[in-house]
């Protein structure tokens, strides 16, 4: 047990694409437990300007996703209300998964994780995933009906 690696991952989780696919397919390849935090409705609200889905919807269509492809591994999900997450108080966490765009928050958290005499997280960053015509595959945009999730345009 305590040589299993564990994973952290975090995000808004709103309208499920392929950049989340790739994000949590990474986590779930390199851990045996993965951590995965979803932002609250306050901490949504005040990061997007517009309605986002509820956090009991997205967490709902998040297991959903996630048990396709878990292949037996031990997930949890749990609410965050800031960028850090469980990341700055569970000491046993090793890996933290990230997109190129929230590569800035993981070297926060390590920072942070130092100040607090904890070991920094391997940092594994993921490319975004772009459409052929050089867009960022993003909730908001498929919430604008811009794209699908797949990246292809409406």
């Amino acid at each position: 047990m305590g040589n299993e690696r564990k994973v952290v991952v975090g995000g808004t989780f709103e309208y499920l694409h392929a950049g989340h696919i790739k994000l949590l397919n990474t986590a779930f390849s390199l851990g045996e437990e993965i951590v995965i935090g979803v932002t609250s409705d306050e901490m949504a609200r005040k990061m997007r300007r517009r309605r986002v889905k509820s956090f009991d919807e997205r967490v709902e269509q998040l297991k959903q996703l996630v048990d396709t492809f878990s292949r037996g591994k031990r997930y949890r999900i749990i609410e965050i209300n800031d960028p850090y997450g469980p990341t700055i108080n569970e000491k046993d966490l090793d890996i933290i998964v990230v997109s190129v765009e929230t590569f800035p928050n993981a070297l926060r958290i390590n920072n942070e994780r130092r100040r607090r005499g904890m070991k920094p997280l391997v940092i594994v960053v993921i490319p975004l995933v772009e459409t052929n015509y050089g867009y960022k595959i993003s909730s908001s945009l498929i919430y604008t009906s811009t794209l699908d999730e797949w990246g292809r345009t409406q």
